[in-house]
């Protein structure tokens, strides 16, 4: 059975009389595991529904609604038979990287093609059994997001510690003669599978297109928590270089074949090595964006789109923290708004002591870290101190399991605003 979470006012199912406290056993006879049977089954104009009440007892709905009207149930998740685990030992997975007692949610190991088709996380296609495979095929869940690394069979057994990873190759190819299109990426480990194996990966990775969608490139990311676990290391600067020029090598390669470039490199490559970044058309529709892959283009082309004063009233100084490469990101931008009289930008870069130094990047800054930094700060130095709420998740909690507002309230002597976007930022300023 599944428990609604909430029935949207006015909708067909709430005039149907449905409630949050009921669960649903079957619809239209079929046990539903997951949102994908909700909507294939919900498809339908007339609808079967068998539900237990709150009060215990079984009571059917016929529910009719016209086309594109809202049905209106709504679930707490998404997969309702369990979360389908990871089984593979990555050398350079982070959940292994992380201290205990942090949220739940960062400690799960998933390797589930539901979420890759629904919510664009992604898969390493070692864990799927013959029948999720198949269920893939004939319900078409396209696109899919797979966690590539290399296609060298023997390497990425080794990379990955499960000896069903060398089927790579032959799973992709079975995804693209069955229709299904996906977007791959590759996590570059020093000493595994850069060099002469990233080229031998983006070679046969290219020869996969129109079902290859789009390819991306991402440093391993390190923190300090490895005891026990395998030898690796950050990239040097100098490899993240040599990893770029094989990049635009390999992306001239796919704008002469294909007319246009499917292979980007994360931000993080451009930022630590200095190097120019693409501009924002070179992007094409981001297909990458949640791999941190484009975001400052799309970040500064957003800030180009606003109007702000040139004059503020009163004399307002504010903080914005961020990050090593944060600071990198957003330099350019704090940098015109410091242009507006009256107004001074400060970008505090936070050290990330929890996870390490060599962990650089805003979202994964923690809430010891941050207070640590703003308690060096004379109350009276800013009058807003503005904080990026790319820091946390949807119960407003860091990384580290802190609430905003308990953060909030041991930082009370001071003004802090979380904003999520350069547009909130703007209206922190003109409201002084």
């Amino acid at each position: 059975m599944v428990k609604i979470e909430k029935i949207i006012e006015d909708s067909t199912a709430s005039k149907a009389g449905l409630k949050a406290s009921d669960k649903i056993i079957t619809i239209n006879g079929q046990k539903i595991n997951d949102y994908i049977d909700y909507l294939y089954q919900i498809s339908e104009a007339v609808i079967d529904l068998k539900v237990k009440r709150a009060d215990n007892t079984i009571q059917e709905f016929q529910l009719q609604r016209k086309i594109d009207e809202e049905l209106g149930i709504e679930f707490k998740e998404i997969i309702f038979d369990g979360l389908k685990q990871c089984k593979n030992n990555c050398v350079f997975c982070f959940v292994k990287q992380q201290p205990p007692n942090m949220r739940d949610s960062l400690m799960q190991k998933d390797d589930d093609y539901r979420f890759s088709f629904l919510q664009g996380s992604f898969i390493t296609l070692s864990n799927l059994k013959k029948s999720e495979l198949q269920r893939i095929i004939d319900k078409r869940l396209s696109p899919l997001n797979i966690s590539v690394h290399t296609t060298n069979p023997e390497l990425r057994v080794k990379m990955m510690k499960n000896k069903r990873a060398a089927e790579i190759n032959e799973l992709l190819y079975l995804l693209k003669e069955k229709g299904i299109e996906f977007h791959t990426q590759i996590v570059l480990c020093p000493d595994y599978n850069d060099g002469q194996e990233l080229n031998r990966t983006l070679k046969d990775l290219l020869d996969l297109y129109p079902a290859l969608l789009s390819i991306g490139v991402v440093p391993v990311g390190i923190t300090k928590f490895r005891e026990g676990l395998a030898e690796l290391r950050s990239l040097t600067e100098k490899e993240m270089n040599e990893a770029l020029l094989q990049i635009k090598k390999w992306q001239k390669k796919s704008l002469a074949r294909f007319g246009k470039n499917i292979i980007y490199a994360a931000d993080e490559f451009y930022l630590k090595t200095n190097n120019k970044l693409p501009d924002y058309q070179e992007y094409a529709d981001f297909p990458q964006l949640e791999n941190g892959i484009g975001l400052t283009a799309l970040f500064r082309n957003s800030f180009k789109k606003l109007s702000y004063p040139d004059v503020l009233s009163k004399k307002l100084k504010i903080a914005v923290i961020t990050a090593e490469l944060g600071v990198k990101a957003v330099k350019p931008i704090i940098e015109e708004l410091n242009n507006i009289k009256n107004l001074e930008i400060d970008l505090l870069k936070i050290k990330n002591d929890f996870f390490g130094e060599s962990v650089t990047v805003t979202g994964l800054l923690t809430a010891v870290d941050i207070e640590k930094r703003i308690k060096k700060i004379d109350k009276d130095q800013y009058q807003k101190i503005i904080i990026p709420d790319v820091v946390l998740n949807d119960e407003n909690k860091f990384l580290d399991g802190s609430h905003c507002e308990e953060f909030k309230e041991k930082l009370k002597d001071y003004t802090i605003e979380f904003v999520g976007n350069l547009t909130e930022l703007v209206e922190v300023i003109e409201n002084g």
